[in-house]
Formats: C-alpha cells, structure tokens, sequence
C-alpha cells in the first residue's frame, strides 16, 4: 500500500511540474451565470493563480 501512495505522489509531482515548466494560460473564457449576467475568468485572477474545481454529481 505504502509503494501505491509513493508511486501516485511521484506521478502528481511530475504533472505539476510539467504545468509549471511550460507555464499554461488559460484562455480568458466567458460564462453565462444563474441571474443572466456574464463572468469572464480575468475578473477573478488579478492576485495570482487560480484553482478552478470541476465536478460532478453522477
């Protein structure tokens, strides 16, 4: 179990770096909210990195 939790570190480490190596920007996307008014990502970034969750209720 403890080489499973050591594998699966090793992997994530190696995808944030490469994220942090190639310096990925995000296109500045448009969303349309619940009360009809619109919300870009650039109005929520202006002090630094962002963490955008994406989930799902299956």
């Amino acid at each position: 179990m403890k080489i499973i939790k050591l594998i699966s570190a090793i992997l994530l480490l190696q995808i944030l770096s490469l994220d942090i190596v190639l310096a990925k920007k995000i296109d500045d996307a448009r969303i349309k909210m619940l009360n009809g008014e619109y919300a870009k990502l650039s109005d929520y970034n202006s002090d630094g990195p962002m963490i955008i969750n994406f989930w799902t209720t299956w």
